[in-house]
């Protein structure tokens, strides 16, 4: 017979071991986790902490600072009563001693009428005193603090010289300083006098300058454009012509046979003359590029508006007067219009000189530091 051979089995050991290597990793791992998971939260609640216990601190502070002042009002308080009250007990002590001395009442009565005198006159001023520490002591307990107002005012005066320096906008600029003022006014302090003069003084500056309608301008101008396209630059001139003509031939049938060669020769030479200038006879075709020219020199004028360029809303009103004399549009009605419109667009400084505000500033920024 065959015998079968036991096989003893593997021991797993090694196994149980590996795995219990890994529980504890895991386990370590989860703790370590745990940990900067509890210093984080740590770190989080006193970066929440920190603040409020500044806050608290400052708080504090402010309030021992409160106390010391009350303290020491008090402190007077009770001085001043003290004071009063010993004047009391000495006037008792001298009428005790009055009446417990009856011989010399004679001799002594002088010196008790003087000090008699001496004290109604000291005893009310102590109690004027007294009323006046009590009211101050009311007042910084009662009155709001209106410190405030100066620096909303100085933030309105700065606002306003920015419309003025940025925008050209004097409305704005003076609602601005009439505000800033009120807020001078409402502060309460004694020492906004001088800045409230000079405040009014800019007012006073602004309110006598002449606000410049620059969408009234702009409106102006474009109906310029408007103008410009009902002339007919070709037919102005033909009829400038013609009158030239005939001004000069009327002149020669009176004039002996010298004078008539030397009109014929200065006619010829007026020809040759605007036969020189590109601008004076005009090509039906190019009346739409000459309008197109005055269109753009209006636009530059509008740009000029815009931007408050006054050297450019100038110049492009000069080119289109000078462009409407060179071909002949002047002398028809609508070219009148045009130059008597150009005139008085020409008298309107779009760009006023404007009064500074750096002394209102420069007072309501000491009220502010000091």
């Amino acid at each position: 017979m065959l015998t079968r051979k036991c096989v003893p089995d593997q021991p797993e050991t090694p196994k149980i071991l590996a795995e219990l290597a890994k529980g504890n990793a895991k386990a370590e791992g989860s703790r370590s986790r745990q940990q900067k998971n509890a210093r984080r939260r740590i770190l989080i609640a006193l970066a929440l902490f920190i603040p409020v216990l500044a806050g608290i601190f400052v708080v504090g502070y402010q309030q021992i600072l409160m106390w010391e002042k009350i303290n020491n009002i008090s402190e007077e308080n009770q001085q001043l009563s003290s004071v009063v009250s010993d004047k009391d007990i000495l006037i008792a002590d001298l009428l005790e001693q009055l009446r417990a001395s009856p011989p010399s009442i004679g001799i002594e009565s002088s010196g008790i009428t003087n000090l008699q005198n001496i004290l109604d006159t000291e005893l009310p001023e102590l109690q004027e005193q007294l009323l006046e520490l009590k009211s101050q002591y009311d007042t910084l307990n009662n009155a709001p603090n209106l410190d405030w107002k100066l620096s909303e005012s100085e933030f309105l005066v700065r606002l306003a010289n920015q419309k003025l320096l940025l925008e050209l906008d004097i409305g704005s600029a003076i609602l601005l300083l009439e505000a800033a003022d009120a807020a001078l006014m409402q502060s309460g302090s004694n020492a906004v006098v001088a800045a409230r003069q000079s405040v009014g003084s800019d007012l006073s500056l602004l309110r006598s300058l002449e606000i410049v309608d620059r969408q009234g301008i702009y409106i102006r101008l474009s109906n310029l454009g408007n103008y410009i396209e009902h002339i007919n630059l070709l037919q102005s001139m033909r009829d400038k012509f013609d009158e030239k003509s005939n001004t000069e031939s009327f002149g020669a049938q009176y004039n002996g046979s010298l004078e008539t060669i030397v009109n014929f020769l200065s006619s010829i030479f007026i020809w040759r003359k605007w036969d020189a200038n590109p601008a004076a006879i005009l090509v039906s075709d190019q009346e739409t590029s000459i309008k197109q020219s005055l269109y753009l020199m209006l636009e530059q004028a509008k740009l000029g508006v815009v931007s408050m360029d006054s050297e450019l809303y100038e110049y492009s009103l000069a080119n289109i007067r000078e462009s409407l004399f060179r071909y002949a549009v002047d002398e028809t009605i609508i070219g009148m219009k045009i130059i008597t419109e150009i005139d008085e667009l020409e008298g309107i400084n779009i760009r006023p000189t404007l009064p500074s505000l750096t002394n209102s500033l420069t007072l309501i920024a000491q009220l502010t530091s000091g």
